[in-house]
């Protein structure tokens, strides 16, 4: 079995075959088997790409298992040989699946002596039986080949020396017949087959005809889908082999009728239907042509290679090398005509005659035609690819007059539904996709053959050029994918057929085009066959300037990505002058007004990198072009027009070498264009910017902000307002993308042209009194944007600071955290807090999840600013504040109908925590003269702080496990004790060998091992228990695995009893659970989730170790007899519950807990109530059972509340 496992060697495959059966059929049957298909198949399966490379073994994998089929047909019954060869014949068809059985059939046997025990083992197959369908298939598939015998097969039938019995004729027509209305692959091999048959001279004669009319009859009365498709599939099989002078006898009055009937309407909506239609209406075409080569075409001849290596060396002997300019660039064009007219052959008078010698077309090709070209129009491509080739080979026996009217028609098809613009500009918005993409695939089988003589270049290419750029949008997608790659093909093809000085006219058109689609067409397939086409040209054509160059930079690896086509190829092609200005035209034209956003930001960042390449241009030409489409009311247009104009004029600004002449260069060089750009703000559209979509525009807008900002373009005060005024608005948008945008360009305009007072104290305001929600979040982001890493600006921080704690704060009532989020929940919550502590009302503003996370980003900015200064800028009454939010923001669990929204806000406080903590530990290090410092994170507070990260790490989320790991690591390194540290951190030696270790923070089962045992460290027991008691309550069956698993086995090794040592003992652990319920009792993430692992320990007898029995009954917070009371109350109401299944359950745990009483706690009552528990059926209506839940009341002898 090592051989499959092994690099593919398929010669030892087969000779294990060969010389052992057990082997082979062991191999065999690895592969036939479903459930290890995967792996035993990967032999082959590593060939499907490529399955040429099995050629030079095909002979010595299938020899061996043909013959010993061949030899169990011809010794052993249908069924032995059916169980023995099983695995063979699937294994033959899984070749023929990966070679092809075209390929496949040429190495099985065809003796005269297979076929008729072929035909007798086919004969006795099952058609019902699908196990056996791959003995069937290949069986077919090897008859098709046996049955070509080169004897007469009447001499060599058997059947005909006894009387009585069937030909072997009959008989494998019976066959086909039986298999050609299947659904599985036996239908296809059962065409091949009587193809195959039929078009033997001595079966044609007298069964070729006969079976067309019973076929014709078939069709015309059939409902099986599956019998129209076998019935044409062997139409179309027999117009391919049988020769045609048979079935010219039939075309009238049987085959071509065939085309008339109604099976083509009545299946109209299957595509399988449709393509064999059309290939059968070609192939019945080409049996009224004579099958002729058309003298009339187009023929580039073929080189003498010799002479055009003299010519060659000659011209470079004699001129110089002129950079990367392609070989044919450097020869003169005389060379090359002369060069391609040697191989044209000489068209003389006999040629003329024999292009004469056409006899009348009949008007039946006419029909087919039509067929044909409203193929081309069909909504599946593979209709559509039929068509085109049929129109290609027909065309190939037509005279040239015929042909030439076939290439209008379908050149006629282009212009359907295009419509002409007053500027005399074409409109394609309205034309379909499915026609142009049939037209192109049928132009380009016409060049590849020749038959699209050179006189119709002229206007085919201004076609196919408009069809390499076709995308319409339909609806939120666009069309035309396949026309463009469609196009593409006709390049190739041209690039094959036409010699250089023919195409030469054109060149440019075809360059320019393809070199653009194949670095900025959205579809990767289609920027693939674009350099496939241009590399065609290039090698056969030799007329491509700079093609060895492109080719190299542009194939078939480096334009697969997407960003790396537009950002680096089109970059590196743009330094050659021929291809620049087009391909900034394609980028201004179709890229940066597509419908696809992705695609006009990658144009604009592209424009801005082409800037640096030919400045002057963008500043003459393409500027001044944008301007205007800026302020379209387009939105797709304007977006991309303005996204555009501000990455050219950030490009131009950094072409300076400093601020001061990008300054100079605005106001003088570009005076009257800079006001243009500045002025385009306050002219957009009120439209674009409050309307849907309008989201992208004021991010286009934002951006032009950043950027003229970041370039030193001048802005007049009353241009500066209508600035600052969209950003304000964009600041209170709903979209945290425009929000992002208008950050940035705030931020960008404190950083070049200052801030003042008054722009804090607006920003200040906004976050502390508002009452817009979107607002606060976007100015909480704002002023982390403003540049305060300048001691002048230190001034304004205690305010902002201030503010951006305000939002940090979390309302608290009752030790509950309230986390409100949605209007319907935030006035339900209202109301009861309201009713219940009428001055502790909480608003939707206040515990807003966005807004305090955009605060505490905004933090992380002005501490990145500050760095070092951190301890000079803030001072430590603000600093403390600050870290008493973050750690408070660590207890956020905000829920709404996204989810755990508080988990954004509690991983932005530890991505805070981790940039803050390192650079103020540092700061604070005793310096070398021993002099002290403000200490503004104390040891308690550290402490602290890694109890607080330690809970985020062992909770159920792996985003947010994984962010406390960074922050736990990034924290302990700077605190690693050293002669200079100031902080011992309890367990630091078991938190140092956690981040030692690495660990894949998203992976329960490697943190919990090493979390759970800080429970030892009484510092961090309370916050590592309650996230582990969370984990253990999740839904995750992974998560509730590890962390119950781990935490129980630690619990069950704790002693029960004091031992006098500071080693933590089961009752800490008791402890703090009771101290988790009584700070979580109203909330059920916590609650359940403890009660849950309480129980559970409870269960394994963990807690029965514990004798302290107030400790146990304070889980409910009350005595124990108390507590027995309460929790069988609560018991007694759910067993009248509306759900029939709680009562259920409730009733079997009721069972379960009279079951365990001790002894003396047994009585008449109890167990009168045990019967009565077993004895009613509790899915009965709950009026019929709550008589019997008020009698459990009295005989347990429990207070019955008040209803």
């Amino acid at each position: 079995m090592s051989t499959l496992h092994s690099p593919a060697n398929p010669v030892m495959m087969a000779t294990e075959i060969i010389e052992d059966e057990d082997a082979g059929v062991e191999i065999l049957q690895q592969l036939s088997h479903f459930e290890h298909a995967a792996e035993a198949l990967a032999l082959l399966d590593t060939y499907q790409e490529q399955p040429h490379l099995l050629d030079p073994h095909l002979e010595s994998m299938i020899t061996p298992a043909v013959e010993r089929i061949r030899t169990c047909v011809s010794k052993d019954s249908a069924i032995e040989t059916q169980n023995k060869c099983i695995y063979l014949f699937q294994y033959l068809y899984y070749l023929t699946k990966t070679r092809g059985y075209k390929t496949i059939v040429k190495f099985m046997t065809h003796e005269v002596a297979d076929l008729e025990p072929m035909v007798d083992f086919i004969e006795s197959q099952d058609i019902a039986n699908s196990i056996y369908w791959e003995e069937r298939y290949v069986s077919l598939i090897w008859l098709s080949i046996i049955c070509m015998v080169p004897f007469d097969l009447r001499k060599i039938d058997s059947s005909l020396v006894a009387s009585g019995q069937r030909s072997l004729i009959s008989r494998l027509l019976d066959v086909h017949k039986k298999y050609l209305g299947s659904t599985g692959k036996e239908r296809d091999a059962s065409s091949i087959l009587v193809a195959r048959l039929l078009s033997r001279r001595d079966v044609a004669a007298d069964h070729l005809i006969p079976y067309l009319k019973w076929a014709k009859y078939e069709l015309s009365n059939s409902e099986d889908i599956f019998m129209i498709t076998g019935l044409l599939s062997s139409l179309c099989a027999i117009f391919q082999y049988a020769a045609r002078d048979i079935l010219f006898q039939a075309l009238d009055d049987v085959a071509f009728p065939i085309l008339s009937l109604g099976f083509k309407d009545k299946f109209s909506s299957n595509s399988v239907v449709r393509k064999l239609y059309i290939k059968l209406a070609e192939r019945i075409s080409l049996c009224y042509l004579k099958p002729r080569v058309a003298h009339w075409r187009y023929q580039r001849g073929e080189y003498d290679l010799v002479w055009l290596y003299t010519v060659y060396t000659q011209k470079l002997n004699d001129i110089p090398i002129l950079g990367n300019r392609s070989l044919a660039k450097n020869l003169d064009t005389t060379t090359l005509m002369t060069a391609n007219t040697i191989s044209q052959p000489h068209r003389g008078d006999k040629q003329e005659e024999e292009e004469e010698d056409y006899d009348d077309i009949p008007e039946e090709i006419e029909t087919v035609i039509d067929i044909l070209l409203t193929g081309l129009r069909d909504k599946d491509t593979i209709v559509r690819w039929s068509a085109a080739k049929g129109v290609g080979r027909i065309c190939q026996r037509l005279p040239r007059e015929f042909a030439d009217e076939v290439v209008g028609s379908l050149l006629d098809l282009f212009s359907e539904n295009v419509l002409r613009g007053a500027d005399d500009k074409l409109d394609i918005s309205a034309t379909s996709e499915h026609t142009w993409h049939g037209v192109c695939l049928s132009i380009a089988e016409l060049s590849r053959r020749g038959l699209l003589l050179p006189s119709r270049l002229n206007e085919t290419v201004d076609w196919v050029i408009i069809a390499l750029k076709f995308d319409i949008k339909r609806g939120s997608h666009s069309i035309g994918s396949n026309v463009r790659d469609a196009a593409c093909y006709v390049c190739w093809s041209f690039a094959r057929a036409y010699a250089p000085e023919v195409i030469q006219q054109y060149v440019i058109q075809i360059a320019h085009t393809l070199v653009s689609v194949s670095v900025y067409d959205r579809e990767i397939n289609v920027r693939r066959a674009a350099s496939a086409a241009f590399q065609e040209n290039v090698g056969r054509q030799g007329v491509f300037a700079h093609g060895i160059d492109i080719i190299q930079t542009a194939n078939y690896f480096s334009l697969g990505n997407r960003n790396h086509s537009f950002l680096y190829v089109s970059l590196e092609i743009a330094q050659f002058e021929e291809y620049r200005s087009h391909l900034i035209d394609h980028l201004l034209q179709i890229s940066i007004r597509h419908w696809d956003k992705q695609m006009r930001v990658l144009a604009s960042q592209t424009l801005g990198k082409l800037v640096p390449v030919d400045p002057q241009m963008f500043l003459s030409i393409v500027l001044p072009r944008l301007v205007p489409d800026a302020t379209s009311t387009d939105q797709n247009i304007s977006h991309g027009a303005l996204l555009s104009v501000a990455e050219i004029t950030l490009a131009l600004s950094t072409s300076h070498s400093n601020v001061s002449d990008s300054k100079e260069f605005w106001k003088t060089t570009a005076n009257e264009l800079s006001q243009q750009i500045v002025a385009i703000i306050g002219n957009i559209p009120t439209k674009n910017l409050t309307t849907f979509g309008s989201e992208k525009i004021r991010e286009a807008a934002c951006h032009l902000i950043a950027c003229l900002a970041e370039a030193g373009v001048f802005v007049s005060e009353e241009d500066s307002k209508c600035l600052k005024q969209l950003i304000a608005s964009s600041l209170k948008r709903k979209e945290e993308s425009v929000q992002q945008f208008a950050v940035s360009a705030f931020g960008t305009m404190a950083r070049y042209n200052g801030f003042d007072a008054d722009t804090v104290k607006d920003c200040h305001l906004e976050v502390i009194s508002s009452r817009h929600l979107y607002g606060r979040r976007g100015y909480a982001l704002a002023l982390g944007a403003i540049p305060f890493n300048l001691p002048v600006n230190y001034t304004y921080l205690p305010d902002v600071l201030s503010a951006l704690c305000s939002t940090m704060t979390i309302k608290v009532i009752d030790g509950s955290i309230f986390a409100i989020c949605g209007i319907m929940i935030v006035r339900l919550m209202l109301i009861i807090a309201s009713l219940v502590y009428p001055k502790q009302q909480d608003s939707p503003q206040e515990n807003d999840a966005e807004t305090k996370r955009n605060a505490i980003i905004s933090i992380q900015n002005i501490i990145k600013q500050l760095g070092d200064q951190i301890k000079t800028a803030i001072p430590k009454e603000i600093f403390q504040s600050l870290l008493c939010g973050l750690l408070k923001n660590l207890e956020d669990y905000s829920t709404d109908q996204r989810g755990d929204v508080g988990s954004w806000v509690r991983e932005e406080s530890m991505k805070c925590l981790g940039l803050v903590v390192p650079i103020v530990t540092q700061l604070e290090r005793p310096n070398l003269n021993g002099m002290e410092e403000v200490v503004y994170i104390s040891v308690e507070s550290h402490t602290q702080i890694i109890g607080k990260v330690l809970k985020q790490a062992s909770e159920r989320i792996d985003r947010t496990r994984v962010c406390a790991g960074q922050t736990l690591e990034t924290i302990l390194q700077c605190l690693c004790p050293d002669e200079q540290s100031l902080f011992i951190i309890p367990g630091q030696a078991h938190l140092n060998d956690i981040i030692s270790k690495h660990l894949d923070w998203t992976s329960p089962a490697d943190v919990y091992p090493l979390l759970v045992p800080l429970i030892a460290v009484k510092e961090y027991r309370y916050e590592i228990l309650t996230g582990l008691v969370t984990s253990a309550g999740s839904r995750s069956e992974s998560l509730l695995r590890y962390s119950s698993q781990y935490l129980n086995e630690y619990i069950n090794q704790l002693p029960a009893k004091e031992s006098g040592t500071n080693d933590v003992q089961l009752q800490d652990v008791v402890r703090e659970f009771n101290l988790i319920l009584q700070n979580y009792q109203n909330v059920d993430r916590v609650s359940i989730a403890l009660l849950g692992v309480v129980g559970g320990l409870f269960e394994n007898g963990t807690l029965t170790k514990v004798n302290d029995d107030a400790m146990l009954a304070g889980f409910a917070t009350l005595s124990p007899s108390k507590a027995r009371i309460t929790a069988l109350q609560q018991l007694f109401t759910y067993l009248v519950h509306p759900f029939p299944r709680v009562r259920v359950a409730t009733a079997d745990q009721l069972f379960v807990y009279l079951s365990t009483l001790e002894e003396d706690q047994v009585n008449d009552q109890t167990m009168e109530a045990e019967e009565l528990l077993t004895g009613t059926d509790w899915m009965q209506p709950v009026s019929e059972i709550k008589s019997t839940r008020d009698e459990l009341y009295r005989l347990l002898d429990i207070p019955q509340p008040n209803p």
